[in-house]
């Protein structure tokens, strides 16, 4: 499968057998917590997926939206991604592992910028 929207389908609680879909949303999937196995998929949505707390499996997504995911914190795996939205994610408050993402998205993050000339 290239392409999977599962959009809203909030009874999806097991993902690991969507590992090898191209472009993945699972916007709105509230029940969804464990996404290790979703390491390999170059686009993946998971805009307000609130149960999701661990991402250090996704720093090889290419482009990543966590818009909403109130559980996260620790973001330092995710310094290779390419397109990362952060957005409304309060506990996300280091990002210093985040400085050379090309795109990044923070707003409503709880992080504190400082920004130098080498990045972040």
């Amino acid at each position: 499968v290239h392409s999977l929207n599962l959009r809203g389908c909030t009874g999806i609680k097991d993902v690991s057998a969507l590992g090898n879909v191209h472009s993945l949303t699972l916007r709105d999937c509230k029940a969804i917590a464990d996404v290790r196995a979703l390491g390999s998929v170059h686009s993946l949505n998971l805009m307000r997926c609130t149960k999701v707390t661990d991402v250090s499996a996704l720093g090889t997504v290419h482009v990543l939206d966590l818009t909403g995911c109130t559980g996260i914190k620790d973001v330092s795996a995710l310094g290779g991604v390419a397109w990362l939205n952060l957005t409304n994610c309060p506990g996300v408050t280091d990002v210093s592992a985040l400085a050379f993402v090309p795109s990044l998205y923070l707003r409503g993050c709880g992080a504190k910028l400082h920004i130098n000339s080498s990045g972040m």
